[in-house]
């Protein structure tokens, strides 16, 4: 299973940096989403990763395209409120796109608009969603035989959730709080990606 750090929008620019430097290794992907800060200073924390020697190709931009065309990066993800899918590719053809999804009709209409891969979620309870309840998992299996581009879980996920999610054929979650809430987020991550490679290697 692949994983990806999504940021949580709860520290400041520098320790965010050192965290994502620390971490970076042993993701696949990282995710920004920082909604609350200017794009100014998004544009100066991705730039910083990048001469840090985080690789382009793992990081993606959540909602902001005009700062990842600026860096010159391919990857975005774009909110279910955002930018009409079709028209960026369209513009865009050779920018990557990840899309959330919450139901079987949604995930189909993100693979014909060309999109990289569909989140789902929030599978589980989880803080940075207080008040809502999880999308039913039961939806994962429908989803998961009518697209082919790969699919992944976000949403109260840890290591112990995992193995359900795998045995939905996940190819991937996407964990935030699990990582930028931990005490010691390279050791949440380290976790997660033992646990990952896990079941990769029993499937």
């Amino acid at each position: 299973m692949r994983l990806m750090a999504v940021t949580d929008d709860a520290h400041e620019a520098a320790d965010l940096v050192r965290i994502l430097l620390e971490i970076h290794p042993y993701v696949d992907h990282v995710q920004i989403r920082e909604k609350q800060k200017p794009a100014g200073l998004v544009y100066q924390l991705c730039m910083e990763l990048l001469e840090e020697g985080l690789p382009a190709h793992k990081l993606w931009l959540n909602d902001r395209v005009d700062v990842a065309l600026l860096l010159g990066l391919k990857q975005v993800h774009i909110p279910g409120q955002g930018l009409p899918l079709e028209e960026l590719k369209k513009l865009y053809p050779d920018l990557r796109i990840g899309a959330p999804v919450h139901s079987l009709e949604e995930a189909v209409q993100a693979e014909a608009a060309g999109v990289a891969y569909a989140l789902y979620g929030h599978c589980f309870s989880t803080a940075s969603k207080k008040g809502k309840s999880p999308q039913p998992l039961a939806n994962l299996g429908s989803i998961r035989q009518n697209i082919r581009i790969p699919l992944y879980g976000i949403g109260g996920i840890d290591v112990e959730r995992l193995v359900s999610l795998k045995a939905l054929e996940l190819d991937g979650v996407a964990v935030m709080s699990g990582i930028f809430s931990a005490k010691d987020p390279l050791s949440a991550v380290k976790k997660l990606r033992e646990e990952c490679l896990r079941l990769d290697e029993i499937q």
